[in-house]
């Protein structure tokens, strides 16, 4: 198969970080064979001002769906001509011959999912291996694990995924709009029986900034992250010390107060509505077929 590599890029509300983003992506040594740039602005003014930036770079433009960070990558996703597709953000950089790193890794492994690393600008030694991105845990956070035979994290906005997961339908699911739910991505793709690897070969430069966040809400973020959980150790990864540590910690924070018992309640009505949605005959043989599958229980 000759390998064709599409950039699905998503901004809101950046111009000059898109710009940055794009410069940096056009100085590679070599360029993908596509990048689409989808937009979530809320005016039409900054619509038409990231266009231009779009446009100036080559770059397709498409106006997003305006619902949230993880229908706006499924939209730009499903848009992507190449047999595979890089996840990208407004707010990166990237080293020397990156492109070209993610071309090789794929022609490594074309089935694979491979995820990228990232530093922050204030770190000035950028060594290889990158920091590898963490995979969900039961209790709610990201980790890395020991063995990484079943590794299933997700760097969101740097991943290259094949166009297999557009074909059959494997997608972020758009439930909340933003938070963690690019980690239970991660678990669902290692239950559809896909390899999730780390590129090793490069990284980006995540220009960070808590105080310029396109939104911003702790309700869900909080729904995010108690669905992300409920979906692992009950779903993609159902054991008993799972479910355990899963519930432990959403008691645990309920306690503390960080959760409402009305979040909690209404957060699991949704994750029972999800979980009927994806117990279609398909997904049923996908079970079958990768039945232990699962990646070791962590501690």
């Amino acid at each position: 198969m000759e390998i064709s590599l599409s950039v699905a890029l998503v901004t809101r509300n950046r111009p000059d970080s898109l710009d940055r983003t794009l410069a940096s992506l056009a100085r590679q040594s070599v360029q993908p064979f596509e990048t689409l740039v989808s937009d979530d602005s809320d005016s039409e003014a900054m619509r038409r001002v990231n266009q231009e930036i779009a446009q100036s770079y080559g770059c397709g433009y498409l106006q997003g769906p305006q619902k949230g960070l993880y229908a706006n990558r499924n939209f730009v996703a499903k848009h992507c001509a190449g047999t595979h597709f890089r996840t990208m953000d407004d707010d990166h950089e990237f080293p020397d011959h990156h492109i070209a790193a993610c071309l090789r890794a794929i022609k490594r492994d074309e089935q694979a999912i491979w995820t990228i690393g990232e530093y922050y600008p204030t770190e000035k030694e950028r060594p290889l291996p990158p920091p590898i991105p963490g995979q969900l845990h039961p209790r709610g956070f990201s980790y890395v694990p020991h063995d990484m035979s079943q590794y299933c994290g997700i760097s969101c906005g740097a991943s290259i995924y094949p166009r297999a997961v557009v074909k059959r339908n494997i997608l972020n699911l758009e439930l909340y709009k933003f938070g963690i739910l690019y980690l239970e991505y991660g678990a669902r793709l290692l239950k559809a029986g896909f390899r999730v690897k780390h590129l090793p070969d490069t990284y980006v430069i995540h220009h960070y900034d808590e105080n310029n966040r396109s939104v911003s809400s702790i309700e869900i973020t909080d729904s995010a992250r108690i669905f992300s959980m409920l979906m692992l150790s009950f779903v993609h990864q159902p054991s008993a010390r799972n479910k355990l540590l899963t519930l432990r910690q959403i008691a645990s924070e309920i306690f503390r107060r960080h959760y409402s018992i009305a979040l909690v309640v209404r957060v699991s009505e949704q994750f029972k509505n999800e979980v009927k949605k994806l117990r279609t005959p398909v997904d049923e043989h996908v079970q079958a077929s990768t039945k232990g599958n699962f990646a070791k229980e962590p501690s």
